[in-house]
């Protein structure tokens, strides 16, 4: 019996939506890209084109957009300061959204859209791969055949392609801290949220960022201070990390990169035999999964309420850690 197809808009034109409609084919061919959100007319016919939609399915009113009927899902893939209020408007007209990490800038406006979609009976999820993965479950017994842990490293630094232009004087909107970006909600919410996903609520958090010249954070580190051991967070925009991050116990280390994905995932005991648990995948794929769960969701929401009211929670405790990382290292967004 073939599935009704679900109707698809989106927000944004960057690499990531075309990486995440690539993904949709692959995985989760029940989404159907039906319409392109743009502030411009000219820029949203040059995307319709090329993600093969025709111009008439591109819109300029965003909320016109949402009251059309035409969509009931929608991908927002847009600078941060913009997802709260753009998320909002399709939840109140009871569309499903998924959201590109983070979903919001602040806590209190995560906790918001989660009340707004509960009152019009719709999905609405952050957009991180990690958990959404079928290897998640084997990180998970990875962590727990490594025996008592006593540290883990979260590193994810990642020169950005747009560090050139930064070098040129430019202002790529990655490095806009009028957007609500920067080196930590770009890529270090990644190990954040992985650690609340993990490890849960630390006992405490001790943070520090170095920042570049056009205001926003370029990198940082934050501890976590668990009852088992710490737990050490890197992120940066503007250099590449070689090392894969870990998980340690007394019985074994687990190893993957990037935590973003989680690939190369392998397992040592502690009488050093290796054993590689999952290796490659295309980052089309992941989105692909990521939109799998998403559909799930929507189709489910009973048989999936608890699976989609955990990965809530973790949302919004890695919201939280992540407010308390920007005031302890002064992150501001103008």
């Amino acid at each position: 019996m073939q599935m009704e197809k679900i109707a698809l808009a989106t927000v944004g034109s960057g690499t990531i939506v075309r990486q995440f409609l690539a993904g949709c084919k692959e995985k989760c061919p029940e989404l159907v890209h039906r319409a392109v959100y743009s502030r411009t007319r000219e820029r949203g016919e040059a995307f319709a084109q090329e993600v093969g939609l025709t111009p008439d399915r591109v819109w300029t009113d965003l909320d016109a957009l949402a009251q059309s009927g035409e969509v009931q899902a929608v991908y927002i893939a847009t600078p941060n300061a913009f997802h709260a209020a753009q998320a909002e408007t399709f939840l109140k007209a009871g569309v499903h959204v998924l959201c590109e990490k983070p979903a919001t800038v602040t806590p209190e406006e995560l906790e918001r859209l989660h009340a707004c979609a509960d009152e019009q009976g719709a999905i609405f999820m952050e957009g991180i791969m990690a958990p959404h993965q079928p290897r998640f479950q084997a990180l998970r017994e990875a962590v727990s055949r490594a025996g008592k842990l006593s540290g883990a490293v979260f590193d994810f630094s990642q020169l950005s392609s747009r560090y050139p232009a930064l070098e040129r004087g430019e202002m790529p909107n990655i490095f806009n801290p009028a957007l609500a970006e920067g080196a930590l909600m770009d890529i270090g919410y990644y190990a954040v949220y992985l650690a609340a996903e993990l490890f849960g609520q630390p006992e405490e958090l001790f943070a520090r960022a170095s920042f570049l010249s056009t205001g926003a954070d370029g990198a940082g580190s934050a501890l976590f201070r668990y009852s088992w051991g710490n737990c050490l967070l890197n992120w940066s925009k503007t250099a590449q990390t070689l090392s894969p991050s870990e998980i340690m116990g007394d019985q074994g280390t687990v190893t993957f990169f990037p935590v973003s994905r989680i690939l190369d995932l392998t397992f040592q005991d502690r009488a050093g035999n290796r054993q590689l648990l999952f290796g490659e995948e295309s980052h089309d794929a992941s989105l692909g999964n990521e939109a799998a769960d998403f559909v799930r969701y929507i189709r489910d929401p009973a048989g999936t309420r608890e699976e989609y009211l955990h990965h809530r929670e973790t949302s919004k405790l890695a919201s939280r850690l992540t407010a308390e990382i920007r005031r302890q290292c002064e992150i501001v967004y103008r």
